[in-house]
């Protein structure tokens, strides 16, 4: 149970510092001001439709995955336990689950898998 603890926290500390590196901000710093906005865009305002790619190296370490050596079983698992973790349905954060849901992609779409 230790084992797995300290499991989830390390993700939990990864997935804070990815969040700092990508948009300046840990992610409860991000659900907080979440909670403070409208829930409306103002008049005029799109929402963005493409994100840039992630990093592919960010994206193993996302899945801590070794980029080297690991295999699509070892891929699609790791995925599936992650998704099990973080999922919002399950007790998750939505935004750990779009970074996971990310990762996944640019990691299927380097191996050309759609």
């Amino acid at each position: 149970m230790e084992e797995a603890t300290g499991i989830v926290l390390g993700f939990a500390n990864l997935v804070d510092t990815l969040f700092l590196r990508y948009t300046g901000k840990t992610m409860g710093a991000l659900l907080r001001e979440a909670a403070q906005r409208p829930r409306e865009l103002p008049a005029g305002e799109r929402i963005a439709t493409t994100e840039p790619d992630m990093p592919l190296a960010d994206a193993y370490m996302v899945m801590g995955l070794s980029p080297q050596g690991a295999s699509m079983e070892e891929i699609k698992k790791r995925y599936r336990n992650l998704a099990n973790l973080f999922h919002p349905d399950r007790g998750g954060y939505k935004e750990a689950m779009v970074l996971l849901n990310r990762a996944y992609g640019r990691i299927m779409k380097e191996k050309g898998v759609k």
